[in-house]
């Protein structure tokens, strides 16, 4: 069995070839969200410097603090700091970062059509998911890497929902499914809130539809379904916690602007079937600077699959319910995001902060994939099926490789990336969205801060320890004066002079302190607030029960 997984892994590996081929090579490309190589940097510093879960990074925030990981989903960032701080160069961490999401979407779309289909159909959904035009754009046009690694768990949720009915795998999949969940809240803050949504109300539709069908009520199912979105919402609670609860705090707003306005970015029907490629940006209409397509050989392969699985369906009445999840997730996906359902989106609490309707890309994707793989069940000798599945490998690959390139490469020296130049201003310029809305930004390099406390005659500053959440100074001045600390306000600072605890002036978003005349220790500590506490504590408590839940061989058996 052991060999059996390795050799479907390898082959998972080999066909993911061509959607990773161009991380292989030196330098980086260029992307929408050109901030990947400092986010990992300043991830990877706050681990080294002892942070977990890292809340705070000291570089961004143009040199002032910003509260990053406190809202923007962390979970991939986690994986290429963690790199970085065992001395992996940046470049190498963020590629390595992003292989492993590309990678990581073929073994889940594996997965959940292998718990319906034979290893052929597994096969077909992986590769038409990991080779689905959109999966480019996220990579090699947006460098969306958060949205790269919620694609990527997106299929573990619909195994965990649709296979809630199966006695026999219930127990696995309702924790698979939560896991899919929490990784995918954890990887994209705006596309968690879409899947918890989303999958809340198809939950239900899906439960009241079998209830409706068996003509009885079942508690079960209900049951089973609150408990993975439970298991998903728990485990991530020390993230979407603190997130939603201290979003006052910043100036997130902000984003939706006139550019990132959802009326602006509905889809035109003809360019899910083929638009122009393109390395530039959404736009209203229908001509954009980027594809939306979901791609002919997806919805050919799509369709061929529906009519050989409608010809059959008497024959495998047990993939009734997979398929018509995979049906109801293609055509709702595929509805919200044309602007015929702009009066709908109207009514989405929040669903200003979504932006872009072509998101759901990444939905329509998946229920395509997932009906794909019905292709094999036109005939039952294995030899055929697997030699479908390969033909549509090879043909798969030969046509979408191409999309899967960067518009170039560019090469700069490592020490570049690192620079505070690069970190205090050109990154924090790019994503200051999570600052106080008072704070009044620098308009040039120049003006960001080198030093956490400001330059004065009145006193002599001697700093001792200087990092993301500590910050400890010997000050001498010869009069009572007052500092002024180069580090954002933010809920969760503790400010201490000699000891004692002090509420200091809030200018800007920027503390002062009162400091007597003679020497003072200056202490700077960033704690945890109650919802950070709460949130954790839903989050170790969560995981505990898991692994004592699902820590035996008979429970963790189930789940294969």
């Amino acid at each position: 069995m052991a060999k059996r997984y390795f050799f479907i892994f390898a082959i998972l590996l080999l066909i993911s070839f061509g959607t990773i081929r161009p991380l292989l090579n030196n330098g980086i490309f260029p992307m929408h969200d050109d901030t990947q190589v400092g986010r990992v940097i300043v991830m990877g510093k706050a681990l080294r410097n002892g942070q977990f879960p890292v809340r705070w990074v000291s570089d961004l925030g143009y040199g002032y603090g910003y509260p990053l990981f406190n809202y923007y989903g962390p979970l991939p960032y986690y994986v290429g700091g963690f790199l970085y701080a065992l001395g992996v160069p940046p470049l190498e961490s963020i590629k390595a970062m992003m292989g492993i999401g590309f990678i990581l979407s073929g073994i889940t779309m594996f997965m959940l059509a292998r718990s319906r289909f034979d290893t052929a159909g597994g096969f077909i959904s992986a590769i038409l998911y990991m080779y689905a035009p959109y999966h480019a754009v996220q990579g090699y046009v947006r460098g969306s890497v958060g949205e790269l690694w919620a694609y990527a768990f997106l299929p573990l949720v619909a195994w965990g929902i649709l296979n809630l009915l199966d006695d026999a795998k219930r127990r696995g999949t309702i924790l698979v499914g939560g896991i899919g969940l929490a990784g995918i809240i954890l990887s994209h803050t705006i596309f968690g809130y879409v899947v918890t949504g989303v999958g809340l109300i198809f939950g239900l539709f899906y439960g009241g539809a079998y209830m409706f069908v068996k003509r009885y009520f079942v508690w079960q199912p209900m049951l089973d379904f609150g408990l993975l979105m439970g298991i998903g919402l728990s485990l991530s609670a020390f993230f979407w916690l603190p997130a939603a609860f201290e979003m006052s705090a910043t100036s997130v707003s902000g984003q939706v602007g006139p550019t990132a306005n959802f009326r602006d970015h509905f889809v035109c029907l003809f360019q899910l079937w083929n638009a122009p490629w393109g390395f530039g940006g959404s736009t209203q209409g229908c001509v954009d600077g980027m594809s939306f397509k979901i791609g002919k050989i997806h919805l050919i392969l799509a369709a061929a699959s529906l009519i050989v699985w409608f010809l059959k369906r008497k024959t495998y009445l047990s993939l009734q319910s997979y398929m018509i999840g995979g049906i109801m997730i293609s055509m709702i996906s595929i509805f919200f995001m044309l602007q015929t359902s702009q009066i709908f989106w109207e009514l989405i609490p929040n669903a200003a902060f979504v932006q872009y309707p072509w998101r759901l890309l990444m939905v329509a994707n998946l229920g395509i994939s997932m009906i794909a793989a019905a292709l094999v069940v036109v005939s039952h000798n294995r030899l055929l099926r697997t030699a479908i599945a390969g033909t549509v490998c090879v043909l798969v690959t030969l046509v979408n490789a191409k999309w899967f390139a960067p518009q170039y490469m560019i090469e700069r020296p490592l020490y570049s990336y690192e620079s505070e130049e690069e970190l205090r201003y050109r990154v924090s310029k790019i994503s200051d969205e999570y600052l106080p809305s008072d704070f009044i930004r620098p308009q040039k390099a120049a003006d960001v801060p080198h030093e956490v406390l400001s330059a004065s005659s009145l006193y002599k500053a001697d700093i001792e320890v200087d990092t993301e959440t500590y910050v400890k100074a010997l000050l001498t001045s010869n009069e009572d004066t007052e500092v002024t600390i180069q580090r954002i306000y933010f809920p969760g600072w503790n400010y201490q002079v000699n000891g004692k605890s002090i509420v200091p002036k809030i200018r800007n978003s920027l503390p002062t302190i009162a400091i007597p005349s003679g020497e003072s220790v200056l202490e700077i500590n960033f704690y945890n607030t109650p919802i950070r506490i709460v949130g954790n504590l839903i989050s170790i408590i969560s995981l505990a029960s898991l692994v004592i839940l699902y820590g035996t061989k008979k429970t963790s058996s189930s789940i294969a």
